[in-house]
């Protein structure tokens, strides 16, 4: 089951093949190793883009989103698996 979070993150990423693909990413004091990359969807809200990265690591599922408009991510979702 999915719990809302919407906190924002440091993500560090990896240009793969003109893609963008998350590789570790800091929520508070702690790092979150990504492990696979489930699904990455697009939608717009107004000017803004919003890239959402459906990840995994080890135990968790996780939401995140990258805005194009402010150049900020966030954590939206995660589930404990």
């Amino acid at each position: 089951m999915y719990s809302k979070v919407s906190e924002p993150v440091d993500v560090l990423v990896a240009f793969k093949r003109g893609s963008v693909e998350p590789m570790t990413f800091k929520w508070g004091k702690r790092y979150y190793q990504v492990r696979k990359v489930n699904l990455i969807h697009s939608e717009r809200r107004g000017r803004e883009k919003i890239t959402f990265f459906s990840v995994s690591d080890e135990a968790n599922a996780y939401r995140l989103a990258y805005s194009s408009e402010s150049m900020k991510w966030s954590l939206e979702e995660m589930a404990i698996l």
